[in-house]
């Protein structure tokens, strides 16, 4: 083992430079593609920097000739949410979802805003349904993971939703509808050419689909034949236009013919008034019984106890301590082999911590533990032991929320002294957001290998070279 050195390794992020942009965007009657990206691009800088609200100006002036622009919305509610303006950012989801009904990160959204107001079995049915639309996204499990905990953990009565009243209304049928249905019934069109039929009467409104409404279908294939036989029946004018309206829903909810879109615009905007009575009444309901809410997002509540406890997560002191301060790791030679034994000092972890970094950090042990070095010319091997000494510790192990060092995930003295593994940072939407479970092992690895004398490496697949992105595990960016 080389002679221990005074000297003080970092794992490091590069970071990407954040400067002011203005905000004031005049537009044509028509945004070009290129004005949007740039506008877009300048409010994304300014909202990664924490300036939710100039970022919010840059959005709503893209969004005052493009309205449905997706990613311009879920933004907004980003940012909305990040200033726990709960009720703003589910509207913006809201929106997205109105266009986009399976976009994962507006569904992922929605549930983080419902849990935010403690509504959290709505908040699970719009996490399961992200689950769904992005079954590989890792936020969105630990959201999911999170809000289920909770609900196991407080029962409470959700807020009711309002009910859609709207009566569907029969309008009149135009006579060709029924030539053009008989023809299909006898197969002599295409099931394209009838259902641009159904399409056209639901667009002018002539008639409405109920929701959600299903019938009997015991048997597909005698259910189609039966529908034929009723529709032409229905095309002599032996039946009445309610059956034509029930097998025609049946077709549609069994997904024997595709609408393209079947709600009106007058039923698009009661469904929003809905929507927005909803939340009032969650808001109201909060206000009335005091509702405990857990906020499904823990990175805001570790670094809000951190800022009100700074000190005892300040460990400046101990970083700043030579490591010629810290006893020597003591050896053994075995069958020709350097056991180098570490005795090491963890401290706690801030409170309120949702990950357990703890039990990962046996595996960054393992790592090391399993890793063949060389000093003086023989193998070597290192040996673990944990201690609740400090004063016996040859290296002392902690994780931290504050601000270690632009850029910086980890500090480590070479050969013995302390490591200290940031937890989380501001770089992923402008608030503090937990790194993963993945990316803390692998900084702690990494500074542990520092700890046991290992320098930087300029290979990039070894667990040593100085730089990593790590991933995060509540940020909806990601």
């Amino acid at each position: 083992m080389k002679e221990v050195l005074k000297i003080l390794f970092c794992l490091t992020l590069i970071m990407i430079s954040i400067s002011y942009y203005e905000t004031n965007y005049v537009f044509g009657d028509k945004q070009t593609k290129e004005q949007i990206k740039i506008a877009f691009n300048d409010a994304t800088k300014l909202f990664q920097n924490g300036d939710y609200n100039q970022a919010i100006t840059i959005y709503d002036q893209i969004l005052e000739s493009n309205p449905n622009n997706i990613s311009t919305l879920n933004m907004k509610g980003i940012a909305h949410s990040n200033m726990e303006q709960h009720t703003k950012s589910l509207k913006e989801f809201y929106k997205v979802l109105e266009n986009d009904p399976e976009n994962a990160r507006a569904l992922a959204g929605m549930g983080v805003g419902f849990g935010n107001l403690g509504e959290y079995s709505e908040s699970l049915v719009y996490l399961k349904k992200a689950d769904e639309a992005n079954p590989n996204n890792t936020v969105i499990k630990n959201y999911k993971d999170i809000i289920e905990n909770t609900l196991k953990k407080y029962p409470y009565t959700p807020t009711e939703k309002p009910t859609n009243t709207m009566k569907q209304t029969i309008g009149n049928i135009p006579s060709w509808v029924k030539q053009t249905t008989n023809w299909w019934t006898i197969t002599s069109i295409s099931d394209e050419k009838f259902t641009n039929n159904i399409q056209y009467l639901i667009k002018k409104e002539i008639i409405t689909i109920p929701e959600n409404k299903k019938f009997e279908n015991t048997n597909e294939l005698k259910m189609i034949s039966s529908i034929r036989n009723n529709l032409s029946i229905w095309t002599q004018n032996e039946t009445s236009d309610e059956e034509f309206y029930k097998n025609v829903n049946w077709l549609i909810e069994n997904k024997f013919i595709k609408i393209d879109s079947i709600k009106t615009m007058k039923e698009i905007e009661y469904e929003k008034y809905l929507f927005d009575k909803y939340l009032k009444d969650i808001l109201k309901k909060m206000q009335s019984e005091t509702r405990y809410i857990e906020y499904p997002n823990p990175s805001q509540d570790v670094i809000k106890k951190f800022l009100r406890n700074v000190e005892k997560w300040n460990f400046d002191k101990e970083v700043g301590m030579s490591s010629e301060d810290f006893p020597s790791p003591t050896y053994e030679i075995i069958d020709e082999t350097y056991l180098i034994k570490y005795k090491i000092y963890i401290n706690e972890q801030p409170s309120g911590l949702p990950l357990d970094h703890t039990s990962t950090l046996e595996n960054s042990f393992e790592f090391w533990e399993n890793v063949e070095l060389n000093t003086n010319g023989q193998e070597a091997r290192i040996i673990f032991e944990i201690t609740k000494s400090k004063a016996d510790a040859n290296v002392w192990i902690t994780w931290v929320v504050r601000n270690i060092g632009e850029g910086v995930l980890g500090h480590a003295h070479l050969g013995k002294g302390v490591v200290e593994v940031a937890l989380g940072d501001y770089n992923c939407d402008g608030s503090f957001q937990l790194y993963d479970v993945e990316s803390v092992e692998s900084i702690m690895t990494h500074e542990l290998g520092h700890s046991v004398g290992l320098p930087h490496t300029n290979d990039k697949e070894n667990i040593m070279y100085p730089s990593m992105t790590p991933s995060y595990a509540y940020c909806l960016l990601s």
